[in-house]
């Protein structure tokens, strides 16, 4: 991305602004938690971009942002499409081959009519998400802190908001750290995505909807109570992604693979 573009981009942001009305806007989902509060609370992150947009820039912002859900141009090479909608089903095969050797049961992916229907709703979700995380609040953190700190934060706020959640589910306090620490790994190969597809929120939000989606076709539905769903065993296998992605393309950008040509090293992300 051009500098001078990217400068005007972030010009006026305030990640501490979003965090702080975005949590106003959180606090009575909180006080009145069922999963239905939940789903809505998906679409606080855009809702909260949205209104600091506007205040910013006005109905131009606005628009800007929301063009963005689609902003597929930016992925200059369809290779990213790969990790983009096989990086989590992948995990997931990892954690069906750790529960089958450890003698745990196994439940078969469930697939319907339906199925399709979910994805998109799961997608559009996804998007009320990742056009607040990195359409507003993520790329002023990262000129600040780079790449894999910036990410690190916003995966400690990101899981904050789910722990209400994961207590309502009944979940015990093993699974809540282990996830929680699954879940802040998870946001470090989202970055590595999206500054790899030229910050497109298409390709991030399509990964936040396979990271969501491969758990949705696994019955029972609920993560707390499925077998597969080993918050300990997810989160180490997410460790090691995160340092492979962090160690091959470094922790500023994540976006400078060290074993590229020294031509397209030169190249500013």
């Amino acid at each position: 991305m051009n500098t001078h573009l990217l400068k005007s981009t972030l010009k006026g942001k305030s990640p501490l602004a979003f965090f702080l009305l975005a949590m106003a806007i959180y606090i009575p989902f909180v006080v009145n938690a069922n999963v239905n509060t939940f789903v809505i609370g998906a679409f606080i992150p855009v809702t909260t971009a949205l209104i600091l947009v506007y205040w910013e820039n006005g109905t131009a912002g606005v628009v800007e942002l929301l063009r963005r859900s689609f902003d597929y141009k930016r992925i200059k090479s369809g290779v990213w499409y790969l990790p983009v909608l096989l990086l989590y089903p992948g995990i997931v095969l990892m954690q069906y081959g750790l529960a089958i050797f450890s003698g745990a049961p196994v439940p078969l992916p469930q697939f319907s009519f339906w199925t399709p229907i979910g994805f998109a709703i799961i997608f559009v979700a996804a998007l009320g998400e990742e056009l607040g995380w990195m359409g507003y609040a993520y790329e002023p953190m990262q000129e600040r802190l780079g790449a894999l700190k910036a990410s690190l934060v916003l995966g400690v706020i990101w899981v904050s908001v789910h722990i209400p959640l994961y207590v309502m589910s009944g979940a015990s306090y093993y699974w809540i750290v282990w996830d929680c620490i699954f879940v802040v790994m998870t946001r470090v190969l989202f970055v590595w995505i999206y500054n790899n597809t030229g910050r497109s929120i298409f390709a991030v939000a399509l990964l936040h909807t396979m990271f969501n989606f491969v758990w949705q076709v696994i019955p029972p539905g609920n993560m707390v109570l499925i077998p597969l769903y080993n918050p300990g065993s997810l989160a180490v296998i997410t460790i090691v992604l995160a340092a492979m992605v962090t160690f091959l393309w470094g922790s500023k950008t994540l976006a400078q693979y060290r074993f590229a040509p020294s031509s397209q090293l030169s190249v500013k992300k």
